[in-house]
C-alpha cells in the first residue's frame, strides 16, 4: 500500500461512507451540467467531472467479470474508459478543452495519482460497485488537492432517471435533484440543438424521447419515495435559491454556488448551447431562445393546455383553459408540430434517401402517431382531473 503522501485512506474512505449521496438527474436541456458546475468549488460538496455513469460502467467492465480480478487492473480500465473526464482537453462536447477566462486551460488530473488514491482507498475493502463509486469521488477530490473530510455530500451527476435502479441499489436513502425548465424553451432547445451538433438526432424517435421526458418531469422519480426537490433553471441565478438548496442539503452557503466551474476552472457553456456564457455564473443571456416566437401558434396552444397546471406550479406564464379549449385542443392534437413538419417535407425525404439512411423515414412514420396517442393521453388525464405538483424549491 503506497502511504508516501501520509494521507489517512482508511479514515478518508470511512468518511466517504458516512456522508449523504444526492443524484442528479435532468428533464431535457434544464441545466443539470450547469448546476453541478456551480457546485463544484463548494468545499462541503464532493462531486465529479460531469456526468459519471459508473453502474453502467460496472455492469460492462471485462475486470468485474472476470473471476481472477486485479484492482490495479480495474482501475486502468476506468480511467481509460473516462480519460476525458480526468484530461478534459478531450472533451471537445461539453467545450472543457477551453475552461479558464482565456479559454486556455483544462482539467489535467495526474492519472497516476489518481489510480493510487483509488487503490489506496479500496485497500482491504471488498471491491463492488458502491466502494468503487466512492473511491472514484475521493480520489478525484484528493487529486484536487481537497479536504475530503470537510465533504459532506456527494453530488452524483446521473443525468437520466432511469439509470437511478442501479444506483439506489447502492444508495437507497439516496436525495435527489430534478433540474425543470419552461416546457416550451425546453423543447425547442433540445429538439433544434441536439439536431445542430450532430444530424443523428434528425429523426422523429429523438422528437418523441425528448417531449416525453418534458411531460413526465419530476414524475420519474416519485415512485421511488426518496427525498427530493425541483430545480428550476431559469432560478439557478438566484441567491436565495441556491441558499435554499443548501438548507435543504444541510450545508453553508458559500458564494463558490455563483460561479460556473470544473475543478475551479471557468466553464462557458457545453457545444449544444445557442449562446456562451461569457460571465462567471447564470446568464439570462443563455436562456434566451425566443421560443415565444420561434414555436407555432398550435405549439404554443397545445403545450399551454396540456401542461397548464405545471406552467402554472412552476409560476412560468401560461394562459388559463377555457371551456372552448377543450373541444378545440382534440382537433389540433393530430396536426404535425411545427419541429415535426420536416420529417414529412420533401427536402427531408430526398436527404434521407441519398444518405440512404431509411431509417429515419420509417422512424416518422412510426413515432409521429406515437406522439399523437401521447397527447390524447394526457388530454384523457386532464379530463380526468390530473393537477401537477412537485417539491418545487423556492426561495425562502
Amino acid at each position: 500500500m503506497n502511504n508516501t503522501k501520509k494521507i489517512d485512506y482508511n479514515g478518508l474512505m470511512d468518511h466517504l461512507l458516512s456522508v449523504e449521496m444526492h443524484a442528479l438527474i435532468t428533464t431535457g436541456r434544464t441545466g443539470s451540467d450547469f448546476f453541478q458546475s456551480l457546485c463544484d468549488s463548494h468545499s462541503q460538496i464532493i462531486t465529479f467531472n460531469g456526468i459519471l455513469w459508473l453502474h453502467n460502467f460496472w455492469e460492462d467492465s471485462m475486470c468485474v467479470k472476470s473471476s481472477n480480478m486485479l484492482l490495479p487492473d480495474l482501475v486502468k480500465e476506468f480511467t481509460g474508459k473516462n480519460i476525458e473526464k480526468l484530461k478534459s482537453k478531450y472533451d471537445l462536447f461539453e467545450r472543457k478543452e477551453a475552461l479558464g477566462v482565456n479559454k486556455d486551460k483544462s482539467v489535467n488530473i495526474d492519472i497516476i495519482s489518481f489510480e493510487n488514491h483509488v487503490i489506496n482507498l479500496l485497500y482491504g475493502r471488498d471491491v463492488n460497485s458502491k466502494n468503487f463509486l466512492l473511491a472514484v469521488y475521493g480520489a478525484y477530490s484528493l487529486s484536487l488537492n481537497q479536504n475530503v473530510l470537510n465533504k459532506k455530500i456527494v453530488l452524483h451527476h446521473i443525468h437520466h432517471a432511469e439509470k437511478l435502479p442501479l444506483f439506489l441499489s447502492d444508495f437507497p436513502d439516496s436525495n435527489i435533484i430534478c433540474m425543470t425548465r419552461d416546457p416550451r424553451a425546453n423543447f425547442l432547445s433540445g429538439v433544434t440543438h441536439w439536431r445542430k451538433y450532430n444530424n443523428k438526432f434528425d429523426h422523429a424517435h429523438h422528437l418523441y424521447n425528448y417531449l416525453k421526458r418534458i411531460v413526465m418531469d419530476s414524475y420519474s422519480i416519485r415512485h421511488y419515495n426518496n427525498d427530493y426537490i425541483v430545480i428550476r433553471l431559469e432560478d439557478l441565478g438566484k441567491k436565495c435559491t441556491l441558499e435554499s438548496f443548501c438548507e435543504w442539503a444541510k450545508i453553508k452557503y458559500e458564494d463558490s454556488l455563483m460561479k460556473s466551474t470544473w475543478a475551479g476552472l471557468l466553464w462557458q457553456g457545453d457545444r449544444c448551447s445557442a449562446k456562451k456564457n461569457e460571465g462567471s455564473g447564470w446568464s439570462a443571456n443563455m436562456l434566451d431562445n425566443k421560443w415565444q416566437i420561434k414555436l407555432t401558434f398550435i405549439d404554443k396552444y397545445l403545450i399551454n393546455f396540456l401542461l397548464n397546471s405545471r406552467l402554472k406550479h412552476y409560476g412560468y406564464d401560461y394562459t388559463k383553459i377555457r371551456l372552448i379549449d377543450y373541444l378545440i385542443v382534440p382537433l389540433l392534437i393530430p396536426l404535425p408540430l411545427s419541429l415535426e413538419a420536416r420529417y414529412f417535407s420533401l427536402s427531408y425525404f430526398s436527404k434521407s434517401i441519398k444518405s440512404k439512411d431509411y431509417s429515419k423515414l420509417l422512424k416518422a412514420f412510426v413515432f409521429y402517431p406515437k406522439r399523437v396517442a401521447y397527447f390524447y393521453a394526457i388530454y384523457i388525464d386532464i379530463l380526468r382531473g390530473f393537477n401537477f405538483d412537485s417539491n418545487f424549491l423556492k426561495c425562502k
